[in-house]
Order: C-alpha cells, then sequence, then structure tokens
C-alpha cells in the first residue's frame, strides 16, 4: 500500500476503528468503497444503520485520523511495509479467507503466492521429539527441491522450532504475532525474530504499532496462520491447545491438515492421534508422506510434462489453469476460481474439456491437479 498520498490515512483510520473489525470493514465498504467518503458522511452511515451511534462517537473521541495518521508516519519511519485486502499484491490464499484481515503491517517481504505454504504449529512444551520431526521435514522438503516457505507463531515449542528449522535450511519462514511490531513476545525469542528477518523471511501481524500483548489475540493470530497455509502440520500437540484453534481455522477454510503421531500413553501428542482418529487430519510422518498426500512429488517431473503437452496447443486460459495447478497442487474449484479469475460455470467447462486431453486429474469434492 502506498503510504504517501491522503487516502492511505482513511484506510488506516477504517482499520483502527473501535469495534468495527475486519467483516464491520468490509460491510462499510460494500456500500461506498471510497474510504474517505465514509469518514467525511458517519451521519449518513448511521442513517443506513450500517454503524451504530456508538460507532459514530468512537471514531469522534478517539481521533481515529489522528490516530491514523501517527501510525502512517511510524510506518514510513520504520520502515514497516503495510498491506490493504485490495491491494492487488494481497495474498491470494488469505483473500481467500473471509475473515482475513482488512490490513497487516510487516517486516520483510515474501511473495506468498508463488511458493507452496506449510503451516507448522504445536505445543510451547514440545520436546526433543517434535523438535526431531520438525527439523527432519524441512530438511526433506528442502532437499527434494519443494519451493517452499515456513509459516509459523513465533511462540515458544514448536512455532520457535519450526521457524529455526527454516533459518537452519535456508527456507523462508513467517511468523505471525500477536501484537504491534513495536515488540516480541516471548522476549526470548527476540533473537530469533531478528534471524528471521535476516535470513529473508518475514514478520507479520494485524495489530497496529503500539498494540500491547492481550490473550484474546493469539487465537485471532491463529486464523491468519491457517489463511496463509496450502497445508497445516500438528507437529505435536496436548488434547487442547492453541494449534488446534488454528486446525479449526484451517478445515473451515479448506485447508489440508497433517498431525505426526504419537504414543498412545504420551500426553503431548494426544491432540495429534485425536485429530487423527477423528480424520480431522491425515497422519504423516516424514516429507515423502507430505509431498504424496499433497501431489507435489510432481514437480520434479514439470519439464518433461510441459514437452508433452507442448505437442498441442493450449488456450491461453488453459495455461492459466495449468500455471495455477501447479503452483498450488490439489486445488478446490472454488480457490481455483478465485486464482485465475475465471467464473465457476466456465471453469467447470474448461476443467471438463482438460481431463479428456489428459491436463488435469480431478479428486472427490471438486479438486484438481496438474499432471
Amino acid at each position: 500500500m502506498e503510504l504517501t498520498n491522503e487516502l492511505s490515512v482513511y484506510k488506516f483510520a477504517l482499520h483502527l476503528i473501535p469495534g468495527v473489525g475486519c467483516a464491520g470493514v468490509r460491510k462499510i465498504l460494500a456500500t461506498n468503497p471510497d474510504e474517505k467518503y465514509f469518514f467525511e458522511n458517519l451521519n449518513e452511515f448511521v442513517e443506513k444503520k450500517i454503524i451504530t451511534t456508538e460507532i459514530r462517537d468512537a471514531i469522534k473521541d478517539r481521533k481515529v485520523i489522528d490516530m491514523a495518521k501517527s501510525q502512517v508516519d511510524i510506518c514510513l519511519t520504520k520502515k514497516i511495509k503495510v498491506m490493504y485486502f485490495k491491494d492487488s499484491d494481497y495474498p491470494r490464499k488469505l483473500a481467500q479467507c473471509s475473515d482475513s484481515p482488512t490490513m497487516y503491517f510487516c517486516f520483510g517481504n515474501i511473495n506468498l503466492d508463488n511458493r507452496r505454504t506449510i503451516g507448522i504449529v504445536g505445543t510451547r512444551s514440545a520436546d526433543s521429539d517434535c523438535k526431531n520431526n520438525i527439523f527432519n521435514l524441512v530438511q526433506q522438503l528442502k532437499d527434494d527441491n519443494i519451493n517452499f516457505v515456513v509459516i509459523s507463531g513465533l511462540a515458544a515449542g514448536a512455532d520457535t522450532f519450526s521457524h529455526q528449522a527454516a533459518i537452519k535450511n535456508d527456507v523462508p519462514t513467517v511468523a505471525v504475532l500477536g501484537h504491534g511490531l513495536n515488540m516480541i513476545y516471548p522476549a526470548s525469542n527476540r533473537k530469533l525474530a531478528s534471524d528471521i528477518v535476516k535470513s529473508g523471511g518475514m514478520l507479520l501481524t494485524e495489530y497496529y504499532y503500539g498494540e500491547p500483548v492481550s490473550r484474546n489475540n493469539f487465537p485471532r493470530r491463529n486464523r491468519i496462520v491457517a489463511g496463509l497455509c496450502d497445508a497445516l502440520i500438528v507437529a505435536q500437540s496436548k488434547i487442547q491447545g492453541g494449534a488446534l484453534i488454528t486446525v479449526d481455522y484451517s478445515i473451515g477454510y479448506k485447508r489440508d491438515v497433517f498431525a505426526f503421531p504419537g504414543r498412545v500413553s504420551d500426553k503431548l501428542y494426544m491432540g495429534c492421534n485425536n485429530l487423527i482418529s477423528l480424520q480431522k487430519a491425515g497422519l504423516i510422518t516424514s516429507a515423502e508422506d507430505l509431498e504424496r498426500l499433497m501431489g507435489w512429488k510432481k514437480e520434479k517431473q514439470h519439464s518433461a510434462t510441459q514437452t508433452s503437452l507442448s505437442l498441442e496447443p493450449l488456450s491461453e486460459e488453459e495455461v492459466k489453469i495449468v500455471d495455477v495447478l501447479r503452483q498450488n497442487g490439489q486445488v478446490y474449484i472454488d480457490t481455483l476460481s478465485v486464482l485465475t479469475g475465471l467464473p465457476v460455470p466456465k471453469l467447470s467447462s474448461l476443467l471438463l474439456t482438460m481431463e479428456f486431453k489428459d491436463l488435469v486429474t480431478s479428486y472427490p469434492g471438486k479438486k484438481f491437479e496438474a499432471k
């Protein structure tokens, strides 16, 4: 988002209105997409019952516009990148989620649309077995030339191991925070946060600079981890915990969920074993399992596949579909519609033709994959 124009202040201000949230911002802009118009015509939006009188008064009492100007200045000074949900480079996977943040802030810059995205989460009490599983998984994926990013939450335990494994293997990693970029929580991970950015990774948060730590922020943070992922992996989890909140979000977003199994008597694996038992997560023990279940093995065969496909010219729309499927593996038709910009009815017809041409494979649930 361009921070030097006047409109950026109004975009910030929308994000800072108390009690509105992501859904509220979308509701406001659905009526009139002009952010400045909203702030100059608050009474009109009250009359239309789009906002309440309490929200209107809070905007004035808390001087939201002044707060927004201050935040813009801070982001410019601190070199914080700002992403707005209407920006063309807002991550496509996150844009598919109805409750995705209308704005987020980050240190670092990664294109999350041209890589596999793997979320790894788990208990803060993670043990050495969990650590070994995470490090082995990341190393194997790297050795298999999978172009991927590791996403986690910078918490102690499994999150920390996930970021460390990525850095060790020269894999970009994204830490999604539950507070503003003015601090790092837990404090013990300050150096790790610095290492993430230095190694080409990113710190990302929807909370404005200076917003303090709150327990309620972290469950909300988990939806961003889930939304950014192609696949979510639960490395280790007790029967209850924050990782399971991330699983629920992932299932709601139609993301693939996997878990490492553990001994039945091991309390640190009860959450994982339960997810597998309830068929909420697929069982994996290695990167090979993940690659097979996600259909990522075929990345290594692209050059040969392209040679055979080139014998029959593809239409511009077919090329677009194949490119998107190759970048994202197995994709639901609704998601494919968003990523290609093609309406579902037309996409259905094209996919059927492409199946006859042996270009794509269809799976139950209207999922498709490039051959």
